[in-house]
């Protein structure tokens, strides 16, 4: 049985997973700079899947990037946005 580096979005792995995951610093770069905090945005930009997406999400809410979802669903950037020169 192959676990490790699958390929396969299933299963339970934890919130490390996500802060491990390759592409997340690229996620919380383009969720801070678009504010936009919405799973769906990061998978069409980093172009993977929902489960991959939505774990990143999740794991930006416990590290204070984002809100929880709101009663409609969406969720607040509340980390300050990248400072540029």
């Amino acid at each position: 049985m192959e676990e490790a580096g699958s390929g396969f979005d299933g299963g339970s792995g934890g919130d490390d997973d996500a802060e491990t995951d390759a592409l997340y610093d690229e996620a919380v770069a383009f969720v801070l700079e678009s504010r936009r905090a919405s799973i769906s945005a990061v998978q069409r930009k980093l172009k993977i899947g929902y489960n991959r997406a939505a774990r990143m999400i999740e794991s930006m809410e416990n590290a204070g990037v984002v809100t929880a979802m709101n009663t409609n669903g969406s969720r607040e950037v509340i980390a300050p946005g990248q400072m540029r020169d």
